[in-house]
């Protein structure tokens, strides 16, 4: 970043002042802060350093263009209009985002003669080309011009990519309208467009339908979606709430409420490309047209989660727990969150406290049997999966990760007869599964039994995913204890390429190119896997090899 300050002589013509080098010096720390900051994904802190650092800097451009982004992704709206607005006062050329943030405040603000003016004004390239056609036409429908409306939305109608995304807000526009034949007729092309799975199109006509008093038909769309995609808490509400009693309202009332589901829409496939960057920038600005947008904040919360952004994702869903419909969803991801972000002792007790509400609840009680497995809580963790087991009845393939699990479980608990017999029928269940192949295999190769099946369902298992440096590790150790030793340098030395960081794997490399006489390779990978701090039993282990190498080793690897 270069100052502002440091390019500007200070009057006179000499050096700048103390007070304008100590402003300058704290900009470029509040900078650098905020660089540190989304480096550690924590972009609400970076928000706060960049912004500061504005502050002592308020004419770099560069560093502005940086606080603007995120502010957008952090969800700062207000800080991103002041900032926008800022770069247009510099006279900076805008951005298709920058634009964007202050046409939604226009929109947000309600005033449509601004927005149509600055909508117009801007230039229709990279995201605007898809949202100016859509964002107008919600101008028009609000201004009352419907058929203008519609004359605008063709503009999208040259890009084949953009067709459903055309039809869908062609639809809620004639809904918008209030012309029931038409939307009707508009609504099944959508629907037939996007073959039913658009759960917003969907629940949106079911409400249009419903509240013109065709409560047949809204129940039949809801069930024909409930048929392809069971079990979807928004879709069987608003089928248990279908009535014409006039308390049900368009999905889109107001054109910020228009823009507010085109841009939901658009996150919503970028962070299914796994753009999660920029879904999160639209997302952000979705719910800034619309704060009452339960749906979005559900789904910003499973991208920042995807995203490692485990703070972040956690205010996302704490916004919803309260809603009647998304309220348990949101508990519940907020609850698996918890464990990824080191908090184990509140992720168990925020799912046992949901069990207590839902005691029958197979999706709560199995998380709470995995997040006990991962503390080592094997005892609980068992019971919890007995529990499973009896309430599914039949098991179906589907079941096989439960089996898996419980497998691992009785594993650790040195339950072993009872282990291979839920890993055969995890294997029964799903028999090409790679994870149930080398645990199973890799089991059996320790205890040298079923060997040459065990090595045949290792190498299936790599064959599948030969970049998992674990299974790929599990080959080369297999094939060391069956004494082929050049075989198994080869595959380990793959393994610990791929997870470079792992103790076991380099340990294993070690034992191997001792026993191909690789003495000096053996002793370093040993040192190795010893300065990657390993559990206790293990180090010892380690240890004594570096100091009398294999040749009175007694042990078990891994």
């Amino acid at each position: 970043m270069t100052s502002v300050a440091s390019q500007q002589p200070a009057q006179g013509g000499g050096r700048p002042s103390r007070a304008a080098q100590d402003a300058d010096a704290k900009a470029f720390g509040d900078y650098l802060a905020g660089r540190f900051a989304i480096v550690n994904r924590d972009t609400e802190a970076a928000a706060d350093y960049y912004i500061r650092a504005v502050q002592g800097d308020p004419n770099n451009v560069e560093l502005l263009h940086q606080a603007f982004s995120v502010a957008v992704a952090s969800g700062r709206h207000d800080d991103a209009v002041r900032l926008a607005r800022r770069l247009a006062d510099l006279k900076e050329k805008p951005t298709g985002l920058t634009e964007l943030v202050l046409l939604a405040e226009d929109l947000k603000k309600n005033d449509l003669t601004g927005a149509r003016a600055r909508l117009e004004a801007m230039s229709k390239t990279g995201i605007v080309e898809l949202m100016a056609p859509v964002i107008s036409a919600w101008i028009d429908a609000a201004e009352g011009n419907t058929d203008k409306a519609l004359t605008s939305l063709d503009a999208l109608a040259g890009n084949k990519g953009f067709t459903s995304f055309m039809k869908t807000h062609r639809a809620y526009i004639l809904d918008f309208a209030d012309r029931v034949d038409a939307a009707t007729a508009a609504y099944d092309e959508a629907i037939v467009l996007q073959k039913g799975s658009d759960l917003r199109l969907v629940l949106a006509y079911g409400r249009f339908l419903a509240r013109h008093g065709k409560i047949d038909q809204a129940k039949a769309v809801y069930k024909t979606y409930l048929e392809s995609y069971p079990s979807n808490v928004l879709i069987e509400a608003a089928q248990k709430g279908v009535k014409d009693d006039g308390t049900l309202y368009p999905v889109i009332r107001t054109a910020a409420d228009g823009a507010a589901e085109a841009l939901f829409s658009t996150g919503r496939a970028l962070a299914q490309e796994r753009s999660r960057g920029p879904a999160v920038m639209y997302l952000r600005l979705g719910l800034a047209l619309k704060p009452e947008f339960p749906v979005a904040y559900l789904l910003l919360g499973d991208v920042l989660d995807r995203d490692g952004q485990y703070d972040e994702a956690l205010v996302a869903y704490q916004a919803v727990i309260k809603d009647p419909v998304l309220g348990w969803d949101a508990r519940f991801e907020a609850a698996l969150l918890l464990g990824q972000m080191d908090k184990p002792d509140e992720s168990i007790k925020a799912l046992q406290a949901m069990l207590a509400e839902q005691p029958d609840n197979l999706n709560v009680l199995t998380s709470l049997a995995d997040t006990l497995r991962a503390q080592e809580r094997f005892p609980e963790a068992k019971a919890a999966y007995d529990k499973v087991v009896t309430r599914i009845g039949t098991p179906a393939a589907r079941h096989w990760a439960l089996f898996y699990a419980r497998g691992i479980t009785l594993e650790r608990l040195d339950r072993w007869k009872e282990a291979e017999a839920d890993l055969k029928k995890a294997l029964e269940l799903s028999p090409d599964q790679p994870l149930v192949l080398n645990y199973l295999g890799y089991s059996w190769i320790e205890q040298r039994a079923n060997l040459d099946q065990a090595l045949a369902m290792i190498q299936k298992a790599v064959e599948q995913r030969p970049d998992d440096g674990y299974i790929v590790d599990s080959l080369g150790w297999a094939l060391y204890k069956l004494g082929r030793y050049a075989e198994a340098v080869e595959w380990l030395e793959k393994a610990a390429s791929l997870i470079p960081e792992d103790p076991t794997i380099n340990d294993h490399l070690g034992d191997a190119y001792w026993k191909v006489g690789r003495r000096l390779d053996a002793t370093f990978q040993w040192r190795h896997a010893a300065a990657m701090k390993p559990e206790a039993e293990a180090l010892a282990r380690i240890e004594a090899k570096i100091k009398s190498g294999l040749d009175t080793e007694k042990r078990s690897e891994k």
